[in-house]
């Protein structure tokens, strides 16, 4: 039962949120403290839908509110980083409006008890996408970057690899459900990869803010 509570992910998360309350929450900028907050609630709810899950109680309603504060994160993070190369906001708002009537079209369709994979799916390809943005951005700016010690690009890069494996496999979700050890289906070690490399990139980022910060003081 221990075990199901320290999963790898719940770990990644306790690191991540530990190393991003020491060094981004001091940022003067809202994007340090938006996500360390992110990283609070992804860590009360892994550990709340595990609980419940031990105890047969059924959780799926519980990532359906847990994808609210996923979104309002994630798009302000990827904002934080795209505002730096051209005017954001309309297609930000445009994105979050599309996002949020996919969410209505759920709860006057589904039942609140279903995971509301229709929201997850759209709002990963939308964050794809802004990750590639991104890219293409950071390519045509002519100031000159160091990739290895940039935050914002690893933060980014985590949500690409992340965001763009889960809209995979979703797609394909039919060809993922065979069970490699006991209850772990190849599916929930996907999962698990992907999380690990979203929370690395992430504290590498962490680590990359920390070291431009004492250069520039």
């Amino acid at each position: 039962m221990t075990m199901r509570y320290l999963s790898p992910i719940f770990i990644a998360e306790v690191i991540c949120f530990i190393v991003a309350l020491a060094i981004i929450w001091k940022d003067k900028n809202a994007f340090g403290k938006v996500i360390t907050c992110y990283l609070a609630i992804a860590l009360v709810t892994e550990e709340a839908a595990a609980y419940l899950a031990i105890r047969g109680i059924h959780n799926l309603w519980l990532f359906n509110i847990y994808i609210i504060f996923e979104i309002s994160a994630i798009l302000y993070g990827l904002y934080h980083c795209i505002k730096k190369y051209v005017s954001a906001k309309p297609i930000f708002l445009i994105s979050l409006g599309t996002i949020i009537l996919t969410y209505i079209f759920f709860l006057v369709t589904q039942s609140f008890s279903h995971l509301n994979t229709v929201t997850i799916t759209v709002m990963s390809v939308i964050f794809t996408l802004f990750c590639l943005y991104y890219y293409y951005l950071l390519l045509k700016d002519e100031s000159f970057i160091e990739i290895r010690t940039h935050p914002e690009f690893w933060w980014v890069t985590g949500v690409l690899f992340y965001y763009f494996g889960s809209t995979m496999s979703n797609l394909f979700d039919g060809l993922f459900t065979v069970k490699l050890i006991g209850f772990a289906t190849l599916r929930y070690c996907i999962y698990i990869i992907l999380n690990l490399i979203l929370y690395s990139c992430w504290l590498y980022s962490f680590i990359c803010r920390m070291k431009q910060r004492k250069l520039h003081s």
